[in-house]
């Protein structure tokens, strides 16, 4: 069981460093594509990537709370239902 749990802490772990690497993607490209005149509306990509890197920023705090109340603590391997 212990192996298990490892493995699956491993998994997670992983996850949230490529959501990590993903979030500061998107931060740079958000900087990246930000109009320099103060006022003027952002540009239609500006906002994908702003909107990207929040989205990312509140999975990897999900992940993280739900760590914290205990929520993967009893995580089992998913097994085949009846149709296999």
């Amino acid at each position: 069981m212990t192996e298990i749990t490892d493995k699956a802490q491993e998994q997670r772990e992983r996850w949230i460093k490529l959501l990590q690497a993903g979030y500061m993607f998107h931060q740079q490209e958000n900087k990246e594509t930000t109009n320099p005149i103060i006022g003027a509306k952002p540009s239609d990509i500006n906002l994908f990537h702003q909107a990207l890197s929040v989205a990312i920023q509140d999975a990897i705090e999900l992940i993280q709370e739900m760590e914290v109340l205990g929520f993967f603590d009893n995580e089992q391997l998913s097994t085949p239902g009846l149709a296999g």
